[in-house]
């Protein structure tokens, strides 16, 4: 089951990153508010190559701030609704490397998909061995547990 919700959670942020791509504007060429714009650069004050996009129902924004990219989706109040971050091991937080460096030491981290909403915040942690690939999901706890794990390719 948890499988399930990671497939369809990546299939519907690589849909929704595909319907976007195909709408994406400067943010002066679609009508998002002065409040929501104030709201994003005291959010995010470092951030970089800035692509707004808009859909029936809510605002989206693609950025890099730093080596991190970010996507934060809006409604169309300018209220937050999620956001996708994805960065490297060293951004992590410390009692999640902590646990992930004890409990996986033979695994290199490939990569880390952060998912976060009015109500949580959930890391997706894709680690790597000789042989397989793992992807081990962990809540700001620090609770892990594995999701996938797929072997390489021969």
């Amino acid at each position: 089951m948890a499988r399930r919700l990671l497939q369809r959670s990546l299939l519907i942020a690589c849909c929704l990153f595909a319907l976007s791509a195909g709408r994406t504007f400067a943010a002066s060429d679609i009508n998002i508010s002065d409040k929501l714009l104030q709201a994003f650069h005291k959010t995010f004050p470092d951030a970089q190559q800035v692509k707004w996009a808009e859909t029936e129902d809510r605002y989206m924004v693609n950025f890099k701030q730093g080596d991190i990219l970010t996507k934060v989706e809006y409604d169309k109040d300018g209220n937050f609704l999620n956001s996708l971050r994805y960065y490297s091991e060293k951004n992590l937080p410390v009692n999640i490397l902590y646990r992930l460096q004890k409990k996986y030491a033979d695994k290199k981290v490939f990569g880390v998909t952060e998912v976060t909403n009015d109500n949580s915040v959930e890391y997706y942690i894709k680690l790597e061995d000789a042989d397989n690939w793992i992807t081990v999901k962990s809540n700001t706890d620090g609770i892990m547990q594995v999701v996938e794990k797929y072997k390489k390719a021969s």
